[in-house]
């Protein structure tokens, strides 16, 4: 049951996405969120077509979990404004990637998840996150976050990986867990998914103004 309502959250959240194709002054990774959204529907329809087929789905979600890093590398550069940190994420754009695809190739097995490579990106997107908050809670002006999407959209990853960290970056020691906790946790997992596209949601719509009629 809870598969299907995250399914249908996102698919939700990647329609209304497409309204920032049709709102003035978008920026760049609030356009590319719906390509991002629509990967992510396609790689759950075939990793769930993988898995009631007993067909190894492990590869298939770490390229996706090294796409799904990448972009979210490109967002937090985007949003954060102090140079040398833009320039950091510029060369993790570029390493992260490489690294990743290295590992894939020559440390993991292919129907392993690379949990170390994803526990490394968890921490470079936690930390990026808390230097994004950081900055907005310093400008010198205040601005009203409800209204700002690059705000609900580093909640939703910062939540994300905070919260799902603990599961995927120790991946390979849960295979021995008792199947209730795994069912438990798989559950835990994806209410944190409907709240996450909840949130990618509410920044695809802030930035949509209702004019409000006069009598």
């Amino acid at each position: 049951m809870l598969d299907v309502i995250v399914l249908s959250v996102l698919v939700a959240s990647f329609v209304l996405s497409l309204t920032t194709f049709f709102q003035k002054g978008t920026p760049l990774y609030l356009r590319l969120c719906p390509f991002y959204l629509l990967a992510t529907i396609l790689v759950q329809k075939i990793g769930l077509y993988m898995s009631q087929h007993g067909i190894h789905n492990g590869f298939l979600y770490s390229s996706y979990s090294n796409f799904e890093f990448i972009f979210y590398f490109f967002v937090l550069r985007s949003i954060i404004q102090n140079k040398r940190v833009k320039s950091l994420l510029l060369f993790i754009l570029i390493a992260y990637p490489l690294v990743a695809i290295f590992n894939m190739f020559y440390f993991s097995a292919e129907s392993d998840f690379q949990s170390k490579i994803y526990t490394v990106g968890c921490i470079l997107i936690v930390v990026f996150c808390i230097i994004y908050f950081w900055e907005l809670f310093q400008l010198p002006k205040t601005i009203n976050i409800k209204n700002e999407p690059s705000f609900w959209i580093c909640t939703a990853i910062l939540f994300s990986y905070v919260v799902t960290f603990p599961y995927w970056g120790l991946v390979d020691f849960m295979k021995t867990a008792p199947k209730i906790v795994l069912n438990n946790l798989l559950n835990l997992l994806m209410i944190i998914n409907i709240l996450s596209y909840l949130l990618f949601t509410i920044a695809f719509l802030c930035r949509i103004k209702i004019r409000k009629s006069t009598s």
